[in-house]
Order: C-alpha cells, then structure tokens, then sequence
C-alpha cells in the first residue's frame, strides 16, 4: 500500500537526505515536506499522511512539542523523531509519545525498519513501568 510521508526539518539539505533514503526504500510513497510545525499543520489539512518524520530542533514548536500536536489530531500517525540530542528527559519523552527515536547523523538501516514498522497498526505508548 502506498503511504504518504511528511518530512518536517528546517533544514532543506536534512529534508533532502531523509527524502532520498525514503525513495530509496520505498520508491512508490508520497513525500511532502514542511519546514516548521506551523507548515506541518497546514499539511496535515491539506494530505493524507500516514506517517510523520520530524527534526528535534526547529524554530517555534521544536519536534517534540509539534509530535504531542499531532498525537492529539491524528492518533493513528506513526511519527519519528529525529535528533543529535539523546539527552534522557529528550528520548523518553520522546518514547512516552508512542514516537520513534532516530539519532542523528540517521542510519539508513534503521530509517528503513521505521517505515516497515508502519505497515502495521500503530501501537499506543505504553504506560511507564511500576
């Protein structure tokens, strides 16, 4: 099935990697992009998007921030972030979201497991061990 992907980074030349191990892996799916979450937004209304890859720090609304947004609008979305930031608070906010963490620079392999991972229903996060 033909999914549609949504790149959001404020970089052009980060949006343009991620866009090229997309295609490379996954020739027949959309790709729209966004620079900021206020772009992301405008997108949502605009495309069927089926799974979010979003860089940590943007101005405004940094990638976490826009993920809890978009969690709340559309549920089912699988959503990734990326970032060079792997500092605790950062990644398990990040994992209590139901989101992937992918660090920077990204591997390939593992951008590749993400998008098979989408094929199947998301999964709600689970709840923090007791």
């Amino acid at each position: 099935m033909s999914k549609t992907v949504i790149i959001v980074d404020d970089s052009k030349l980060s949006r343009m990697h991620v866009r090229g191990i997309i295609l490379r892996n996954r020739p027949d799916w959309s790709i729209v992009e966004a620079a900021n979450s206020e772009e992301l937004y405008a997108k949502l209304a605009e495309s069927d998007i089926h799974i979010a890859i979003i860089d940590f720090n943007m101005p405004g609304d940094n990638g976490l921030d826009a993920a809890k947004r978009l969690r709340a609008e559309r549920p089912d979305i699988h959503i990734a972030i990326i970032t060079a930031n792997a500092q605790d608070s950062v990644v398990s906010g990040i994992r209590e979201l139901g989101a992937a963490f992918m660090p920077k620079p990204l591997d390939e392999e593992q951008v590749a497991r993400f998008l098979a991972a989408s094929d199947l229903p998301r999964r709600p996060p689970s709840g923090k061990a007791g």
